[in-house]
């Protein structure tokens, strides 16, 4: 199991933390912020797994790109890629797209 831990900045005063956590073909990734203590979709785990380094405070930034390399294969990599499909199709009412914002969150969530 390896471990990877971020701060990045957010709206809050202090910034959130983003840990992601690679067991084999499994990927966690969690954050401190409002949206990803409840399990919902967050930009700070996505901005991280889209190789976008550019709000982290902390000092290892270059490691964002063991994190996108951890990415293939998994159900997280699955599900990021459904979202990109959902948020490129013309849906007047978001539905596909919030669900496949939901189904990215759960993935991330196991």
């Amino acid at each position: 199991m390896e471990e990877l831990n971020f701060l990045v900045k957010g709206s809050s005063a202090d910034p959130y933390e983003v840990t992601f956590i690679k067991d084999g073909s499994s990927l966690t990734a969690l954050c401190t912020c409002p949206a990803g203590t409840y399990g919902n979709f967050c930009k700070h785990r996505i901005s991280i797994l889209d190789g976008i380094s550019k709000m982290i405070t902390s000092d290892n930034a270059n490691q964002v790109a063991t994190v996108v390399g951890w990415l293939p294969g998994t159900d997280v990599e699955t599900a990021l890629s459904e979202l990109r499909q959902a948020e490129n199709i013309a849906d007047p009412d978001k539905t596909a797209l919030n669900a496949a914002k939901r189904k990215l969150a759960r993935a991330m969530n196991s």
